[in-house]
């Protein structure tokens, strides 16, 4: 018990920040999930570099969307290059599901869908596309 207690006291002590931040989730122990330990970003340090990197199926993606809706959140505009188009459903309204149930709770916070502002463009011939989505 010491161990844990001493790792999210650790963990508290490295994610505590001046101004405002935001939780991007939980740290891990082992393979547990331990929610007390809450990692967050602070929304002043966004405009510096950082790379999100991981292994295919690892949650970069997502990661990545998610710190965008957060930034969107706090009136920050954010530029995403999709490659893939992986992030394109950033501007229509998330939906729940089991897995995003099960995963909200392990972290004990709570999931709100929503949608946000989006324009889609292109640089090749195809007709631009745009969708302004509004909560």
């Amino acid at each position: 018990m010491a161990q844990r207690d001493d790792f999210i006291q650790a963990v508290k002590a490295g994610y505590t920040f001046k101004g405002e931040a935001v939780k991007i989730g939980a740290a891990v122990l082992g393979s547990d999930v331990i929610p007390e330990a809450s990692v967050y970003l602070p929304l002043k340090t966004m405009n510096r570099h950082g790379l999100i990197a991981g292994a295919t199926g690892t949650g970069k993606t997502k990661t990545l969307q998610m710190i965008s809706e957060y930034l969107s959140d706090a009136s920050v505009p954010v530029l995403l290059l999709d490659i893939k188009g992986d992030l394109s459903g950033i501007a229509a309204m998330g939906s729940v599901n089991d897995k995003v149930t099960s995963r909200y709770q392990t972290l004990k916070m709570d999931y709100k869908p929503a949608q946000f502002p989006a324009e889609l463009l292109t640089i090749s011939a195809q007709k631009r596309s745009s969708f302004t989505g509004y909560r």
